[in-house]
């Protein structure tokens, strides 16, 4: 639905709506933003008193931010709307001829996030529908007769704008499949793990600490950091083996096969060893790196570990 906007002393009527089918998330980890369309309709008001001496309304610089609740979010990228609207009459040489009376625009809008904005609006929105508000501010330069240019119809009037609020309301499937993705989110399944209380779980300290790390570390988008927490947080599952050559590698306690089985075991030394040396590589080398989708995944393995783990422990004696 079209929203009036305010247009004090310029001369017009403006409202405007958002194209919600147009909204979209772009530039995935590396450049996140948020982009869509503004549909703008400005007319000339007819009981507007200095109508017959406009030549023509020239509409510049789109600006505004977006607000969710009560707190301002981000600034919308700045954009020049370059247009106009000329006025009752334009003359071309010795004619005068009419002209139209509206002009109907559509403005390509874009925000930019970062990983902790994105993870602030995902908390906001729980699972629901995207609602937030968007601030514009148009620059308009009013052009015509002035006491300064009686003989040149050119001169600058005034210099106004045309400002107010849209509301935006995103339903959470087009959020979660038109926007998500693009800002570097892929689709998320969710996956209910049995819930392990700490107090029975002492054994377990040391990993539920830095896994609590890493999930912090996520929320402000520190992929890498959150890796190496997630590495720490199996620290305690492992113990040191010689292999063939005498070097010394880290393997699933022995203790466990005796738990588990052979064949539980050896996936869950697998396991354990795959996340092992994947978190080791940000140690290593400085152009290995995670990005959201590899920290999340690793973060959600991690989980499912411990909590695994988890349930022998709150019940037997450490291994």
């Amino acid at each position: 639905m079209a929203q009036s906007l305010c247009t004090t002393n310029v001369g017009l009527n403006a409202d405007a709506s958002i194209n919600i089918s147009s909204f979209s998330g772009l530039g995935a980890d590396v450049f996140p933003r948020l982009h869509f369309q503004i549909n703008l309709n400005v007319s000339k008001a007819t009981d507007w008193h200095r109508s017959n001496e406009v030549q023509a309304w020239s509409f510049g610089v789109l600006y505004g931010d977006m607000r969710i609740g009560n707190a301002k979010f981000a600034d919308i990228k700045t954009h020049s709307v370059n247009s106009w609207l000329w006025g009752e009459l334009r003359t071309e040489g010795e004619k005068q001829r009419n002209v139209p009376i509206r002009t109907d625009l559509t403005l390509t809008i874009e925000i930019p996030l970062n990983a902790r904005s994105i993870e602030w609006i995902e908390k906001q929105r729980s699972g629901k529908s995207f609602e937030a508000l968007l601030h514009i501010n148009l620059q308009v330069q009013i052009f015509g007769k002035n006491m300064h240019t009686p003989s040149f119809q050119s001169g600058l009037m005034d210099a106004l704008c045309i400002e107010g609020d849209i509301p935006i309301v995103v339903p959470d499937t087009h959020w979660r499949e038109k926007v998500l993705p693009g800002l570097g989110y892929g689709r998320t399944l969710v996956i209910e793990l049995p819930a392990i209380s700490p107090d029975a779980c002492q054994a377990l300290d040391h990993s539920l600490k830095a896994f609590n790390k890493a999930q912090r570390q996520f929320e402000l988008g520190l992929y890498d950091e959150t890796a190496a927490s997630c590495r720490i947080a199996l620290e305690n599952f492992f113990e040191s083996k010689a292999d063939e050559s005498g070097r010394m590698i880290p393997r699933l306690k022995q203790s466990w096969e005796n738990r588990l089985g052979a064949a539980t075991y050896q996936w869950l030394d697998t396991a354990l060893g795959t996340i092992k040396v994947a978190t080791n590589k940000t140690h290593h080398s400085p152009d290995n790196h995670f990005n959201r989708l590899g920290a999340q995944m690793l973060l959600m393995v991690t989980t499912a570990l411990v909590s695994y783990a988890a349930q022998y422990y709150s019940t037997k004696s450490e291994a």
